[in-house]
C-alpha cells in the first residue's frame, strides 16, 4: 500500500513539474540581401538586433510563455530598416512568420523577400 501511495505522489509531482515548465521557442534572422545593411530588426514588437551586414545573423532570441506579451503560436512580419549609404527605408515582410513552442525558426531576408513599407 505504501509503495502505491509513494508511486502516485511521485507521478503527480512529475506531472506537475512537466506541466509547469514554460513553453519556449527561438527565432533568429539572417541578412542575405546583397549590399545593404538591416537595422532595428523586430518581430511582434520584440527587438531582435541592431545592425546586420550581409551574411550576418541576429543572436537567437528566446521567446517564453512566461514573458509578457508572449503566447504561442506567435505570428507576425519581420520589421527592419534597409540601409544603403545615406538611404534608409522602413520595411516589413509581406509574409507573417509563425513561431510555435519548441521551434527554432531561422528567417532569411533575401533579395527575393517580398516587403512593404508599413508607413504607406
Amino acid at each position: 500500500m505504501n509503495s502505491k501511495i509513494i508511486s502516485s505522489l511521485l507521478l503527480s509531482a512529475l506531472f506537475l513539474f512537466v506541466s509547469c515548465k514554460p513553453k519556449e521557442a527561438y527565432l533568429e534572422v539572417t541578412n542575405k540581401v546583397h549590399n545593404v545593411k538591416l537595422e532595428n530588426i523586430s518581430y511582434c514588437g520584440f527587438w531582435l538586433g541592431n545592425s546586420l551586414l550581409p551574411g550576418e545573423s541576429t543572436k537567437k532570441m528566446l521567446f517564453s510563455d512566461d514573458m509578457d506579451d508572449v503566447s504561442f503560436p506567435m505570428s507576425g512580419p519581420i520589421r527592419f530598416y534597409m540601409v544603403r549609404g545615406e538611404n534608409r527605408v522602413l520595411l516589413q515582410t509581406k509574409e507573417n512568420y509563425e513561431l510555435n513552442t519548441d521551434q527554432h525558426l531561422v528567417i532569411e531576408i533575401t533579395d527575393e523577400t517580398e516587403v512593404i513599407n508599413p508607413m504607406n
